[in-house]
């Protein structure tokens, strides 16, 4: 596993933190899956209509995991699919977040049903 950020400080500490490899650029890099944890792609943000990663190295991956919630669709998400790549979208993290804390607060875990259905409900909202 490699780690790459933006800010160099954050991807160091990170790097260190997990005992996992810095790198301070995608040129001559490849990854199977990518995982996108910036703001590029939200709503409303200055990056709103970018892809999170060059479109070649999109192109050969085979996951892209977004966290951005809004939009469900980031660019990176829509051009993965376009491309045939298994997605995970910023809208799934939320429900497999809010099925931890129902879990926190009621030591119940609902229903793979309910899960599956939140998860569907939430796709359509953001």
């Amino acid at each position: 596993l490699k780690i790459y950020a933006r800010n160099v400080k954050t991807g160091q500490y990170l790097a260190a933190l997990y005992g996992y490899a810095y790198i301070n650029s995608l040129e001559n890099q490849q990854a199977d899956i990518l995982v996108n944890v910036t703001p590029i792609g939200m709503k409303g943000g200055k990056e709103e209509m970018d892809l999170a990663f060059p479109k070649a190295f999109i192109d050969n991956a085979s996951v892209a995991f977004d966290v951005v919630a809004m939009p469900v669709e980031t660019p990176f998400i829509r051009y993965a699919q376009a491309r045939g790549k298994q997605t995970i979208s910023g809208a799934e993290v939320i429900v497999l977040q809010a099925v931890e804390q129902f879990e926190l607060y009621t030591h119940q875990r609902p229903s793979d049903e309910f899960i599956a259905e939140a998860a569907a409900f939430a796709r359509t909202k953001f």
